[in-house]
């Protein structure tokens, strides 16, 4: 008799074991927080988890929703503050069904095209489920091709450079020293001061990839400056490291293997995609030739990229030397995704390490961010002056011996004349040459729109000496005692210095 009482003791254990085991089966994983981004095209919901989920998408109409059944899931979180405002939501509510699966309805003003995806934790979030809800009407509004824009001078079109700021919205990139500085919140900055000093440039026109805090997939970034008929592909990003040491800024460009690469997933996929290369005579359809000579096609123009990449990353590190220190002084290769374009020259500048507290601090002034924009304009200017591309004003300026950012007046020319020839208003073509009339005169020089880089400043902080300050900045102490009216070597806390071009 002893045998069915160890027996029923056994399965008492069993199962109050599983009733302690059973809410922790049920609800495996809490949604606790929910974020909203917005972007050009789409609108980016981005659900913070404890663990990861498995989960199911849908779509319902009248009226157009979207469902999100996530399993073993609970809500934790409070989503009433979330503001929809200029997005295609109008509410978020949520219920348990059937036991243990959490139920989202994101209910819509109009209709979505979902996409979706989890993300693993990294340093900063943990697991998170990411929705994307595409805008149909205004997905073909994003990207705005510049190609069929008007010269504004003698029907040269001007040369376009694409402008990718590193990361975005969810993707916050490197993590200061400090744990709080993001690298997309220099990246993009650094890339708005860029655009403004070449869209102030007659012949040239920027275009940002991305304009704002939000998110564009690798893989799009370089098919919006295809788009967008780009010449030069400029990407910026801020390096990281394990230790505080490292500093400088690096240059890269595409490596060999990861263009073999591309190419031969560019012919496998010829097929299924309307592929097309951008040439001086226009766009190469892949689709319209075999494999073999397709692959031919690609290798040429991909060795001529990656021949102007290299040339263009030499330009721009040029004219950085003497702004910030350069921790290599070559263009380096490396296999990157947004660098993987065929027919556009493409670059991507590390501008120097979050992880080393003196380089973050001063990537983090506007002072210094515009200063090295300005460097890195007057590189692609450099560049493209060299190798003009064919129909452009830089060409016909070469042409002409038109040196960027000046002009020779000669016999027959009017003020209103030069200022429509370059682009330029008459009233800013004054200012910038200090004309008060309209009177000028064969062989004198004005002044084009160029480039001068505004003087950098720099804080002083405890334990720095004025010695150490003109080495970091690459300048000879006599200048940087003169640019401040400094006698001797005494500086102070809190004091700002003016740092002298190099």
């Amino acid at each position: 008799m002893k045998e069915p009482k160890d027996s029923a003791h056994k399965l008492l254990r069993y199962c109050l074991a599983m009733s302690f085991l059973l809410p922790a089966c049920s609800f495996a994983a809490e949604v606790q927080e929910l974020r909203l981004w917005q972007a050009p095209d789409h609108t980016r919901l981005v659900f913070d988890l404890s663990g990861s989920v498995d989960y199911q998408l849908f779509t319902l109409s009248n009226p157009h929703r979207v469902v999100v059944d996530i399993e073993n899931s609970s809500m934790a979180g409070n989503f009433s503050n979330l503001d929809f405002a200029d997005s295609p939501i109008t509410g978020v509510r949520s219920a348990v069904r059937e036991g243990n699966t959490l139920r989202m309805v994101i209910d819509l003003g109009k209709e979505v095209k979902p996409s979706s995806f989890t993300l693993l934790p990294n340093s900063e979030l943990g697991d998170r489920l990411v929705v994307d809800l595409y805008d149909t009407e205004r997905a073909a509004e994003t990207v705005r091709p510049v190609s069929s824009i008007p010269s504004p001078s003698m029907d040269k079109r001007d040369i376009v450079v694409a402008i990718s700021a590193g990361h975005g919205g969810e993707d916050p990139g490197g993590i200061g020293f400090d744990g709080r500085l993001k690298e997309k919140n220099i990246t993009l900055p650094m890339s708005h001061a860029l655009f403004d000093v070449l869209e102030a440039m007659p012949g040239y026109t920027p275009i940002m990839i991305r304009d704002g805090d939000y998110y564009v997939e690798l893989q799009q970034r370089p098919q919006i400056a295809r788009e967008n008929r780009a010449d030069l592909f400029v990407a910026l990003h801020t390096d990281w490291y394990k230790s505080s040491n490292a500093k400088g800024l690096t240059i890269y460009a595409l490596s060999g293997d990861r263009a073999d690469r591309e190419n031969a997933r560019r012919v496998a996929q010829k097929e299924n995609s309307a592929d097309l290369l951008g040439g001086v005579g226009g766009d190469i359809d892949l689709d319209s030739w075999d494999d073999d000579v397709a692959l031919t096609l690609l290798s040429l123009q991909m060795a001529w990229s990656m021949e102007q990449s290299l040339v263009a990353g030499t330009r721009i590190l040029e004219s950085l030397d003497g702004i910030t220190r350069l921790r290599r002084d070559k263009v380096q290769q490396a296999s990157l995704e947004v660098l993987k374009s065929p027919d556009i020259p493409s670059i991507l500048i590390e501008t120097g390490y979050l992880t080393n507290p003196e380089e973050a601090r001063r990537l983090n002034t506007s002072s210094f961010q515009r200063r090295m924009a300005q460097a890195v304009a007057q590189g692609v200017v450099n560049y493209f002056y060299d190798a003009p591309p064919e129909g452009t004003l830089i060409a016909w300026q070469k042409e002409n011996g038109i040196v960027p950012g000046s002009y020779t007046v000669k016999r027959g020319d009017s003020l209103s004349v030069i200022a429509q020839r370059f682009g330029v208003s008459l009233s800013d073509l004054k200012s910038s040459n200090g004309l008060q009339s309209n009177t000028i005169h064969v062989g004198q020089v004005l002044t084009i729109g160029g480039i001068s880089l505004e003087p950098a400043e720099h804080t002083i902080s405890r334990g720095e000496t004025l010695s150490e300050i003109a080495t970091q900045y690459r300048v000879s102490l006599s200048s940087l005692r003169q640019a401040n009216n400094i006698a001797g070597d005494r500086i102070m806390i809190g004091q700002v210095l003016k740092i002298p071009a190099s």
